[in-house]
């Protein structure tokens, strides 16, 4: 197979691990993979030295002319079978393209739960154009939203997001790390990590966290990911009085090491949420989570079962649940262990390549 993926993406995000991911298996497996990304893309790092073929060009926006041209080139040189579009901006520019070039096979992945905008025209014929071949979602619940708005249930597979249960397994602490963050010794810590935004929900984060130090449950709070060390986010902790409770640490890329100093895990996202893959990471970790009950996010976290779910944007709901897992050790461990067993043995990334490259040749053995 040859398969053209497209992406506007620019930095180390979810679903761009996960097309790297894939692209690395298909060229392992004997397939030909190139990628079109912009030129300050994170993947270009990773593809420095590998046998996936690159094209570079900036994406200005949606419709962008000279970028739909620049992907129709690369595709009449290339030749794909397939060009899979794995981003919004990639979506339309494929999209766009295809009035330059044919695309034999159209794929475009939907990895957030937002609903589509019924009155927009370019949204709706973004979504039911037949140029469109097939739609991944990355959970259900994407799924429920895309047949809501319009695209037939025919054109709409899910293929779950994986684990790289190798990477994200049990390990100690990282001490060299805690020292590194300063983090108060003997004092559990609770972790949001994810890119700062307000869809998110690190706002209410902060809120519930007051709250759970409050009520004198010992606990240190840490923000991971891009803009968590801003200033929205330095100001809601001034405002909150609790900026010796809490640690910024910005973007970083040593997630597993992170991760192996949390005592909780929190989603806090209050729209949108796909199929978190800080939520998968950590439950493969064999740490217990709590999650806004928003997306995919109940997919994955079966209340009371495999960690725990609470209402978006109700801080004190979200305290109640995270003292729950550090003041209740049979709570927090067995939550912890179910959701090991569930996510390493369901939602590995070898099963989302595995069917993924499926679907393709699937595609391929279609008229």
């Amino acid at each position: 197979m040859r398969v053209l993926h497209v992406t506007e993406s620019r930095s180390w995000s979810g679903g761009t691990v996960q097309l790297w991911h894939l692209c690395q298996a298909l060229a392992r497996h004997g397939h030909a993979a190139a990628l079109f990304c912009p030129p300050e893309s994170e993947l270009l790092r990773h593809a420095a030295g590998s046998d996936v073929a690159v094209t570079v060009c900036p994406m200005r926006q949606d419709y962008d002319v000279f970028a739909a041209r620049a992907l129709a080139e690369a595709i009449r040189r290339f030749r794909p079978d397939i060009v899979h579009a794995h981003h919004p901006r990639a979506h339309a520019l494929a999209l766009l393209a295809g009035f330059f070039v044919d695309i034999p096979r159209l794929v475009v992945s939907r990895r957030v739960s937002f609903r589509l905008k019924k009155w927009n025209f370019f949204s709706q014929w973004k979504y039911r154009t037949s140029r469109i071949r097939l739609f991944v979602a990355v959970s259900d619940d994407i799924r429920r939203v895309l047949v809501a708005g319009g695209v037939p249930e025919e054109r709409v597979e899910v293929i779950q997001s994986g684990v790289d249960v190798a990477r994200f397994s049990p390990r100690p602490p990282d001490e060299k790390l805690r020292t590194e963050l300063a983090f108060p010794r003997g004092t559990p810590i609770v972790g949001n990590l994810t890119h700062f935004s307000w869809w998110k929900g690190q706002t209410f984060f902060l809120e519930a966290a007051r709250l759970v130090l409050s009520s004198g449950v010992p606990a240190h709070f840490l923000l991971v990911g891009k803009d968590t060390d801003g200033p929205a986010a330095r100001a809601k902790v001034t405002e909150l009085g609790i900026e010796k409770n809490v640690t910024l640490a910005g973007f970083r890329t040593d997630m597993p090491e992170v991760l192996s100093l949390l005592g909780v895990s929190v989603v806090s996202s209050l729209a949108g949420e796909g199929f978190s893959g800080v939520l998968r990471e950590s439950m493969s970790m064999g740490i217990p989570v709590v999650a806004t009950d928003v997306g995919g996010n109940k997919e994955l976290v079966l209340n009371e079962k495999t960690g725990l779910l609470v209402p978006p944007g109700d801080a004190r709901s979200l305290a109640d649940a995270v003292r729950r897992l550090l003041t209740d050790k049979t709570l927090a461990d067995s939550c912890a262990r179910a959701g090991q067993e569930s996510v390493r043995s369901r939602f590995s990334i070898g099963k989302t390549l595995e069917r993924t490259e499926k679907l393709y040749e699937r595609l391929l053995a279609e008229r």
